[in-house]
């Protein structure tokens, strides 16, 4: 009986925290944009999932749809309205033939240091990819 009412506990509690998260914390990937047999997909997800007050943070999944390796570089601009605010550095990729690389996982996750959830989570937030720039290799080290 015990692990039923704990099980219940669990499952109400997930349920809860799943619903406490807005909708620029989705957390299913969504497409930016395909280039070259190459799609971005992008999702806004707090840095620490315990903690639905931390920072949001940019995550991306590339995925390699080509019959050949690519080698994927970008940089990441935060914009307040017209005003750049921040820059990522240099992104550097490669991907194998149809295979993906995610998130946090392969550093392609991009926060602020200087803008509030709130100033991401408005309107006048944007954010682009910059000097994306796709080539196809033989393989990947």
């Amino acid at each position: 009986m015990k692990r039923i009412i704990v099980l219940a506990l669990t499952i109400s509690a997930l349920l809860a925290f799943g619903n406490t998260h807005d909708a620029s914390a989705q957390r299913r990937y969504v497409e930016h944009s395909e280039v070259d047999g190459v799609i971005i997909e992008y999702r806004w997800a707090n840095s620490n999932w315990l903690d639905s007050d931390s920072p949001l943070e940019l995550r991306l999944r590339i995925r390699n749809r080509n019959r050949h390796a690519v080698s994927v570089s970008y940089f990441i601009d935060f914009y307040m309205g017209p005003k750049l605010m921040e820059s990522s550095d240099l992104t550097e990729l490669c991907i194998l033939s149809r295979r993906s690389k995610t998130g946090r996982l392969n550093g392609m996750y991009y926060q602020s240091g200087m803008l509030s959830n709130e100033e991401i989570e408005s309107e006048e937030f944007s954010w682009e990819i910059r000097d994306l720039e796709i080539e196809e290799v033989d393989g990947c080290n």
